[in-house]
């Protein structure tokens, strides 16, 4: 249930963020051929449960009781199956945490929020959750309990169900059926830290009157039933107009936007317009193009997926059979609504000067001279549609923060947020959006990078080259796991390993708390799983963070514990 703000969740991808899917091209190649390249592909209603090759994610997570019959074998494997297609696991888990366990921070523009825990936990979880409870909240946003008392306990939008509103009653069971078979976990949710008067749920009912509608899927009598189901998975389990669409003041979509694309709130992305426009969305894609972006990451020639929507296509889209991804094409493509993006702002005089040699001494020496590329490793950017289709946001983002690697044990992109002004890398952006074939407007300006500045994320790999850490006074040499820290500098994710000297093993997993004074979440000391705050501290260059200090103890009465990460900028 990718929520739409995202481990990158800002309001409303609590999808994706953060979910759906996005851009690229080459030019016409049959499904025939899309299905040949699938060598992966699991069986129809079956999914991978590991990563596809050469993709990152997570397993997925496994039933754990016996089913008492082979027809309740069957529904938690369908669950199962829908899980997946609906991006559940990435919402629910923190990085390195327990599987839908919940944690993962969610930002909106009104504060944060927390995805639950909804793993068969009688105390923490959903364990006591009936069959009517679930349906509840699936396919009318209310959870048990209620709010000043008379008010039902509405659920804030960010969870989409305004879209899950449109599952069947059985595929709603079938979900519930595999989340009651997974592992229980004892991890009690984290309150919300929104502002008032966003804390009372109550206020949610005005907000549902306007722009919760019940209306189910719009089967056009002359679908096919590929292009049925893929209006299912798009409109319902992928959710993808949670993202690819436009908000208004309330944060609701706005109807006539719908996979027209859209700035994701709270966040420097923007997601695509995905519509059947054969100038402005996917309708002119090949479609063998588009499915290898959905289900294999893209390619060297059409671009790949990044931002939000790298984690949607590895943790959901790759994992499904090769038939439902070509229906999300064969929908998209012919049977969504077609929508043009609005007017481009008008280009900027001289708005390319100094772009050239930024490229040349920053990015030419992994995406080439001509941004042609290298395979498997630095897609291109000449002629590519997602670089210069729409607005910049998405190739500012990836310079200001950088991005975890294409394909694994490969290179990433470093971040050049601390070594390139804001007039740089707006000179930049409209230099790669109208060279080598690029049909972009040079219309970026400073204040346009400023803006996205104040949102990117910082992605670091942990290691004895950015982290120090100690325990009992003992420096730590042995160091690995991962750190994002969101725009706002209030938040983050955190995934660290450590290995002392001794042979002490210590692995914290959490999220930031009070506003980033504090990090919360799972202390795992020497096998043993205890839920810890730490302190949590910034290092400042100016108005620029340079790197996190977090201490504390290991546990109530363990050896004091602290520990650095640096936010290095890349050399020249």
């Amino acid at each position: 249930m990718r929520c739409l703000s995202s481990k990158k969740f800002r309001f409303a991808d609590a999808a994706c963020l953060l979910l759906c899917l996005t851009f690229v091209g080459v030019w016409f190649v049959t499904f025939a051929s899309a299905q040949a390249t699938a060598p992966s592909s699991p069986a129809p209603g079956t999914v991978l449960d590991t990563p596809p090759s050469g993709m990152s994610g997570d397993m997925v997570a496994q039933p754990v009781t016996q089913p008492a019959t082979p027809a309740l074998a069957a529904q938690i494997a369908r669950g199962k199956y829908l899980a997946v297609a609906g991006d559940c696991q990435y919402c629910h888990t923190t990085p390195g945490g327990a599987p839908y366990a919940g944690g993962v921070p969610l930002q909106t523009p009104f504060g944060d929020l927390f995805s639950p825990n909804i793993t068969p936990d009688k105390a923490d979880g959903i364990g006591t959750y009936t069959d009517a409870q679930f349906w509840n909240v699936m396919h009318n946003g209310i959870s048990p309990g209620n709010s000043l008392l008379v008010f039902p306990r509405y659920l804030y939008p960010v969870m989409p169900w305004q879209d899950y509103n449109k599952l069947s009653y059985n595929d709603v069971m079938a979900l519930k059926a595999y989340l009651d078979s997974i592992t229980p976990v004892a991890q009690k949710n984290r309150e919300t830290e929104m502002s008032f008067p966003f804390t009372m749920r109550a206020g949610l009912l005005a907000w549902r009157l306007l722009y919760f509608n019940r209306t189910p899927i719009q089967y056009n009598p002359s679908w096919t039933q590929q292009q049925r189901n893929g209006a299912y998975l798009v409109q319902a389990l992928e959710h993808c107009a949670e993202c690819h669409s436009q908000r208004n003041l309330l944060m609701a979509v706005e109807p006539s936007t719908t996979l027209a694309g859209g700035k994701i709130l709270s966040q420097s992305w923007y997601a695509p317009n995905i519509s059947s426009s054969k100038t402005d969305g996917v309708g002119g894609w090949s479609p063998n193009a588009l499915y290898q972006y959905l289900a294999q990451g893209g390619a060297v020639g059409n671009g790949a997926p990044y931002g939000p929507m790298k984690a949607v296509v590895e943790d959901s889209l790759s994992r499904l059979p090769a038939s439902d991804v070509q229906d999300i094409v064969a929908y998209l493509q012919t049977a969504s609504h077609a929508r043009d993006n609005p007017p481009a702002p008008p280009a900027m005089a001289d708005a390319t000067a100094g772009g050239a040699q930024v490229y040349a001494d920053n990015c030419a020496r992994c995406h080439g001279a001509n941004g042609q590329g290298v395979t498997n490793n630095f897609p291109n950017l000449a002629q590519n549609p997602s670089i210069s289709n729409g607005p910049a946001d998405n190739l500012i983002s990836m310079v200001l923060g950088g991005f975890t690697p294409w394909h694994q044990a490969q290179s990433g992109m470093p971040e050049f947020n601390q070594s390139l002004s804001d007039q740089q890398i707006a000179a930049l952006s409209n230099f790669i959006r109208t060279s080598w074939g690029n049909q972009g407007q040079p219309n970026v300006t400073p204040a346009d990078v400023a803006a996205d500045r104040a949102l990117a994320s910082d992605w670091v790999n942990l290691s004895t080259g950015n982290t120090r850490a100690r325990v009992a006074g003992q420096m730590v040499k042995d160091i690995s796991g991962t750190l994002e820290l969101y725009g706002d500098r209030a938040n983050c994710t955190l995934d660290e390993h450590l290995t002392t000297s001794s042979g002490m093993d210590v692995h914290i997993v959490g999220a930031c708390a009070q506003n980033g004074a504090s990090l919360r979440g799972t202390l795992t000391l020497n096998g043993q799983a205890s839920t810890e705050t730490f302190r949590l501290g910034q290092q400042r260059s100016g108005n620029a963070v340079t790197g996190l200090v977090l201490y504390g103890a290991l546990g109530s009465a363990g050896p004091k514990f602290d520990t650095k990460i640096a936010l290095i900028p890349p050399t020249a």
